[in-house]
């Protein structure tokens, strides 16, 4: 955590220079020279829980909280957690620590090294995994799943559907229930609305075809809220290449339990002739990743596109009849 009395530190002058020149961020350099003067804060961390900063941190525009992430954050500044484009949390250092610091568990821990050392060097999901293992992230918490979430929302905004196909996961060629896999599909039936990247947990394959749920039918918010209902369907809690969904039952839910009405609108079938790509098996430690990533693209049968917005409001209406 960098002291504010070593603000003379050429790296840290450096950095203001930088973020001077961006309209934004001089109100943010204007209020820091601001507290340091009358002494009313310690440490750079402290901004995290200063309200006026908060204020104007919440203002920033999406390239304004770039470059606030590649120029500030590095240097001991807060960290700031985007949603749908706008600044909504700002968290400092200690507050990560505190969220987070639960026992880990050491199938899980091991299971997270050796998946860091099988991800490709320096590769989004990589990146992610390193940083919370430094913060000792572990165990699949409700919290640790909110990092992994705002991780994602905050770095991985320009994350694509072929950088998937390239790091997403590992390449199979057998498909196997209760798994999530990711793949590039075109229809040769007509549909008013298809995902041509779809991120799906499979429940269902027979000859023909193989259906499951398509997370990108449903919002940021839902994803997140869905997956964290499934983990109590896992198999076991280690996390590792074993790990998956207990179909089955998971498939009775969808029948019967109003819980999982957005799950159930965002089932969809798939036939294995109209898959146009290699199919990416994605790990257990990345699925909050998987589902967070604008990996989405939606087009109508003609091919035009459509918005992923639009697509989420209607299946969100969908749901609610059923």
């Amino acid at each position: 955590m960098a002291d504010l009395n070593l603000l003379q530190d050429k790296r840290i002058l450096a950095a203001f220079a930088a973020a001077q020149k961006i309209p934004g961020l001089r109100g943010v350099f204007k209020l820091v020279a601001k507290m340091i003067l009358r002494g009313r804060i310690k440490t750079i961390n402290d901004l995290a829980e200063n309200p006026e900063f908060q204020r104007i941190a919440k203002k920033l525009t999406k390239t304004e909280v770039n470059i606030y992430t590649k120029v500030l954050t590095p240097i001991g500044f807060p960290r700031l957690v985007m949603e749908r484009g706008k600044v909504v949390q700002v968290v400092g250092k200690t507050q990560v620590r505190q969220l987070i610091s639960v026992p880990s568990d050491n199938r899980v821990t091991k299971a997270l090294e050796q998946h860091i050392d099988y991800l490709q060097e320096e590769s989004f999901f990589q990146k992610a995994h390193k940083q919370a293992k430094n913060l000792r992230i572990t165990n699949r918490t409700e919290q640790a799943r909110q990092f992994y979430h705002n991780y994602a929302l905050s770095f991985g905004v320009n994350y694509r559907s072929m950088d998937m196909l390239r790091t997403g996961g590992r390449r199979i060629s057998n498909m196997l229930l209760g798994r999530m896999y990711f793949f590039r599909y075109k229809p040769t039936e007509p549909r008013d609305v298809y995902d041509i990247y779809p991120l799906i947990f499979m429940l269902y394959e027979d000859i023909d075809n193989f259906s499951g749920i398509n997370f990108h039918y449903l919002s940021p918010k839902q994803r997140a809220v869905l997956l964290g209902q499934m983990f109590t369907y896992l198999n076991n809690e280690d996390f590792g290449a074993t790990t998956k969904l207990m179909v089955k039952s998971f498939r009775n839910l969808l029948q019967h339990d109003r819980r999982f009405r957005f799950a159930k609108s965002a089932y969809r079938q798939y036939r294995p002739d109209q898959v146009r790509s290699k199919i990416i098996q994605v790990h257990p430690l990345d699925w909050e990743l998987a589902i967070t990533v604008p990996t989405e693209k939606f087009k109508s049968f003609g091919g035009s596109r459509i918005t992923s917005k639009s697509v989420w409001i209607e299946n969100t209406k969908r749901a609610k009849t059923l």
